[in-house]
């Protein structure tokens, strides 16, 4: 027997031992942090944690998703499958029916608000009781004839009171959300119990599971409902937006730049309580007459600030009605005075200790609590650093990285308490890399369309800067754990320049596959929300193909959408197999360089998947390039190419996954011949807990 195992070791056909399972697995995950910086910066010496991580154990690039973006990514990790098996597969997903986008995260439901249309009754059937049950109780002590009659009376008029007031102001439905997040995550298997997961994306509404803790990452809204609408208060009647407002910021132009005047910002949607519009709440504003700061009063509170100030975060209730009130909270940061007033607001977060009813961002409920008790007030929106104001020209660059060193001290607070436990599994996700390499990767590239050398001379190094405070992260839960402990670090993707923007449904338009009856007008993202019209101008009983989000190519197919004109089979294969010589082909006229890189077939890329959800291509660019925005909305304009001048000017979201590698380190040593993959790690992540494989999963362990 001895010798049969001998032999079987040296041809490599014994069964792979399985790896020890460690006291304590430590999971860091950063966005977007790009291996060949990494690499650059860890040879000249400026990333001293993650080198001595990658010397304990080892360290390779990681090669993410098709496409490499945050929610397709993370969601892989989580589960272990494909896009195809999640199902997250572009920020942005169509309904066949009528092709309108909406974010492929979450759906909007609505479910039960506490007893849903018998609210009336039961509250005031309730009220009645209480009065009743005082009756009965004074009749058996005073036995006065008259008393059970006059409480009698009392009891129906408080009865009918209430039962008029919940159906006034208590609604029967209120607004919910759907993860469309398929597959079982790592973290809810028995081996890694007891587990803390925090700020993952796409973990929102938060999981249950026994032995689990859990606080909500992406997906979780402002109060608004969005993904995140600051506001931006000024007097210049002057002043507009840099590069249009895609992204919503809400701008409040004051009337004069001294004195006090109030302003009404926008909180909630009313539709819930039978309202037109948003719920508003009042914010006076008070230039002090020395003009040397401002004071604010909103819901009941007061701060003053200087020039260039902060304040903390400050309670926003929005009062639905004398029953019904949602809490929230939000930072003022006072820009200027003189000459004009500039004020930003940042998007008003949920306040975890004023929840309402059947809302959570956390497991158990009461976590986020905790956390707010221990820790003081943080940000629970899921994209939690505010990208788009920086973008609109709302928000100056240092003042958007004082937001960024804020919110991850808040964070590393967070994450020290949680290391001095000692959970089975810790995962714990910071987004402030990508966020800062979106918007200061100009300043890296000076072939960049918006590149400014003064600028680039003070925030050059930014996205350098914020991988020095990846590795003092790394450094901070290295010292905290045991030799069998085991600490991985990854990030979902890398990041590239985006100089050139290329909008697919303008090449459909030109080469006659997407057929237009009018003007195509342009989009924000204010028309996702609020449900506006999409593909008003385009003829579909002509059209074979069109574009939506971040390079997804969707037939007009015949069976699936709906008025579709390419018949399911043949004609369907040969229309994509056109379409991807086509676009590989495409070049840019500006300088003769080809836009595309590859197109995939979501056959050839994913195991298994819907074929109603799942794009029939996925387009991916080489570098330099990137899907518009006006593209990912499905909106063709004049042209094909456009030079992208945004602050928003490094991305991966469309880019070949080859071009924007993410990384992997691990204290427990691995072998890999090739450059992993996500789900590797996912893979290994389960080997460690002792986790079964799903079905169809899409890695492989590498210890």
């Amino acid at each position: 027997m001895r010798r049969l195992l001998l032999l079987l070791v040296i041809t490599g056909m014994a069964p792979a031992a399985a790896a020890e399972p460690p006291a304590r697995t430590v999971v860091l995950g950063f966005d977007g942090v790009d291996a060949a910086i990494v690499e650059q910066m860890m040879a000249a010496g400026r990333l001293p944690n993650l080198a001595a991580l990658k010397a304990r154990g080892a360290w390779s690039p990681l090669t993410p998703t098709i496409p490499a973006q945050t929610p397709v990514s993370w969601s892989t990790f989580s589960t272990g499958l494909d896009p195809g098996g999640h199902e997250i597969f572009d920020f942005l997903k169509r309904n066949p029916e009528d092709r309108v986008p909406t974010f492929a995260v979450a759906d909007e439901t609505t479910v039960a608000f506490l007893f849903g249309r018998s609210n009336p009754i039961v509250f005031g059937a309730a009220a009645a009781g209480v009065f009743f049950l005082a009756a009965g109780v004074l009749f058996a002590r005073r036995r006065r004839p008259l008393l059970p009659i006059l409480l009698g009376v009392i009891a129906l008029a408080a009865g009918t009171a209430a039962f008029l007031a919940v159906r006034a102001w208590i609604p029967s439905e209120r607004p919910s959300v759907r993860n469309n997040r398929k597959g079982s995550t790592f973290w809810t298997e028995a081996g890694a119990r007891p587990s803390t997961v925090i700020r993952m994306p796409v973990t929102f509404p938060p999981e249950t599971w026994e032995g689990g803790r859990q606080l909500s990452g992406l997906g979780v809204p402002d109060i608004s409902g969005r993904i995140g609408k600051p506001f931006y208060f000024t007097s210049d009647p002057f002043f507009a937006t840099r590069e249009g407002n895609d992204f919503s910021v809400d701008i409040l132009k004051l009337e004069s730049n001294r004195g006090t005047q109030t302003v009404r910002i926008a909180g909630p949607p009313g539709k819930a309580f039978g309202r037109e519009g948003a719920i508003e709440l009042p914010i006076t504003l008070t230039v002090a007459e020395g003009r040397d700061r401002l004071e604010i009063a909103a819901g009941g509170e007061r701060v003053a600030l200087k020039p260039g100030e902060w304040s903390a975060f400050v309670s926003l209730p929005f009062r639905v009605n004398p029953l019904v009130t949602v809490h929230g909270y939000g930072r003022f940061r006072l820009d200027r005075l003189d000459p004009e007033i500039t004020l930003y607001l940042s998007p008003i977060q949920f306040d975890p200790q004023r929840l309402p009813p059947g809302f959570a961002i956390s497991s158990p409920r009461g976590f986020a609590t905790d956390l707010v008790r221990d820790f003081g007030r943080f940000k629970t929106m899921g994209w939690a650093i505010d990208t788009w104001s920086v973008q609109s020209g709302t928000l100056p660059e240092d003042a958007f990285l004082e937001d960024v060193a804020a919110t991850v001290a808040s964070d590393r607070r967070i994450l020290q308490s949680l290391l001095a436990g000692r959970e089975r599994l810790l995962v714990h996700y910071f987004e402030f890399t990508d966020r800062v390499a979106h918007v200061f990767w100009r300043f890296r590239d000076p072939q960049h369309p918006a590149y400014d050398a003064a600028l680039a001379r003070k925030y050059g190094d930014a996205v350098e800067k914020s991988y020095e405070t990846v590795d003092a992260i790394v450094g901070d839960a290295a010292k905290t754990l045991r030799p069998e402990d085991v600490l991985i670090v990854l990030s979902d993707h890398g990041f590239a320049s985006w100089r050139r923007s290329v909008n697919y449904n303008s090449w459909l338009v030109e080469a006659g596959y997407l057929v237009l009856s009018g003007g195509a007008k342009r989009k924000s993202l204010e028309a996702l929300f609020s449900r506006g019209q999409f593909w008003e101008a385009v003829d579909w009983s002509r059209s074979k193909a069109y574009a939506m989000g971040l390079g997804d190519v969707y037939v007009n197919l015949q069976g699936r959408e709906r008025g579709g004109t390419v018949a399911p089979g043949a004609e369907y294969e040969a229309l994509r197999a056109e379409l991807i010589s086509r676009l590989t082909a495409l070049t840019d006229p500006k300088n003769g360089e080809r836009a595309v890189s590859r197109v995939f077939k979501r056959e050839d890329i994913y195991r298994r998947f819907d074929p109603r959800v799942i794009p029939d291509l996925v387009v991916a660019n080489t570098r330099g390039y990137r899907v518009s925005w006006q593209a990912s909305l499905g909106v063709p304009t004049a042209d094909v190419f456009e030079d992208n001048r945004d602050v928003w000017s490094g991305d991966h979201c469309s880019v070949d996954p080859d071009l924007v590698r993410g990384i992997f380190f691990s204290s427990r040593k691995f072998q890999t011949s090739t450059i992993p993959g996500i789900a590797d790690v996912t893979a290994s992540v389960r080997a460690l807990l002792g986790a079964p494989a799903p079905r169809d999963a899409a890695g492989v362990s590498l210890w």
